[in-house]
């Protein structure tokens, strides 16, 4: 005996979304770059070589943000020599770079890159 075939109403395949594609990044710099935390009461968000940071008060200093950037080398030598630049990506006022003993004020989003000088 030969099966018969009913007529079912066709449903459409389903087809899903492409995957989303991520963003673009130079060579490790997704490794380097953590998304920005949800805010804390009381606290300023900056963001310190690429890695954000809550701070309490009003200013930060020279010293503050070498020992965020390098925790374990306090007082070493190649501190003394570290170039620290910053700016703020809304406020184009704030922006420039820090001597050893300079303080800035805080605000939120404030871009901060560290770097240790090894020349002699």
């Amino acid at each position: 005996m030969v099966p018969t075939i009913t007529d079912q109403p066709s449903v459409p395949a389903t087809t899903a979304p492409p995957p989303r594609r991520r963003a673009l990044y130079l060579v490790g710099e997704a490794e380097r770059s953590t998304p920005r935390p949800a805010a804390i009461v009381g606290r300023t968000t900056i963001s310190v070589n690429g890695r954000w940071t809550s701070l309490r008060g009003r200013t930060v200093t020279y010293r503050q943000l070498l020992r965020i950037v390098f925790p374990d080398r306090e007082g070493q030598t190649p501190l003394a020599g570290a170039t620290i630049s910053y700016r703020h990506p809304v406020d184009q006022s704030l922006s420039g770079l820090l001597a050893p003993g300079d303080a800035i004020p805080l605000a939120d989003g404030l871009l901060v890159n560290v770097n240790a000088t090894y020349a002699s």
